[in-house]
């Protein structure tokens, strides 16, 4: 039994980037405890749902990284810096978030770059844990293939779901967001109702928001809907 489990987390695999360096000295002015908790919460949630979970950070998260890892994952988890960043070359904005690379530099993974490696392949739980990421002109939905549609009620869009932030937002407040979003799924709630139940209760700052795009009674299990337990 052991072994078949095994089996079936490395089929679905999922990278946990976590951007330290940004939030602390010398890029940043004060040392943040906050973002090491994520990491591993994000983490072990991956792990419940099925998938082979691994977690990234200083010089094993670098655009170039990611991008490698990516053709493979079912579910990512990023933390971050995160904007509607330029593209030079293209003359025009795509969302992004910043590498880690262990140093203050910081090159930006732009979704068309996540685009182009995943080439429409399916994704299931993605995660984007940065300022900016679920703006209504956000493209890294696309990137991973997730419709922007809210699917409810019976309809669903397979087992996929995209959640991510509003805007800018605080370390504190994400991980409040987040702390109660992976126990409502770890508790047995789908996406959708994991979500709601994040939304509620107190934050730090007023101005929190998050939004979701997906399926929202999918249970949230790694792999397509032929290995979902509880998908609806």
């Amino acid at each position: 039994m052991a072994g078949s489990v095994a089996a079936v987390e490395a089929a679905y695999p999922a990278s946990v980037d976590v951007n330290r360096s940004a939030f602390n000295p010398p890029c940043d002015r004060d040392a943040n405890f906050t973002i090491p908790k994520m990491q591993a919460a994000a983490k072990a949630a991956y792990a419940r749902l099925g998938h082979a979970s691994e977690d990234y950070t200083g010089a094993q998260f670098t655009r170039a990284a990611t991008l490698n890892r990516t053709a493979a994952d079912w579910g990512y988890y990023v933390h971050s810096h995160g904007d509607y960043y330029w593209h030079a070359a293209d003359g025009r904005r795509y969302t992004g978030f910043r590498e880690d690379s262990g140093d203050c530099t910081q090159a930006v993974v732009f979704s068309k770059d996540i685009k182009a490696k995943r080439a429409g392949r399916q994704s299931n739980l993605v995660f984007v844990s940065t300022c900016h990421a679920a703006d209504s002109n956000a493209t890294l939905p696309d990137a991973f293939a997730i419709a922007k549609t809210k699917s409810s009620d019976g309809v669903n869009q397979g087992p996929e779901f995209y959640v991510g932030y509003l805007g800018v937002q605080w370390d504190g407040d994400e991980w409040i967001f987040e702390q109660r979003f992976w126990n409502a799924l770890a508790g047995g709630k789908a996406v959708g109702t994991a979500f709601d139940v994040a939304m509620l209760g107190a934050f730090d700052h007023a101005a929190f928001d998050a939004d979701w795009w997906g399926t929202y009674g999918w249970s949230g299990v790694a792999g397509p809907w032929t290995t979902c337990k509880l998908c609806s």
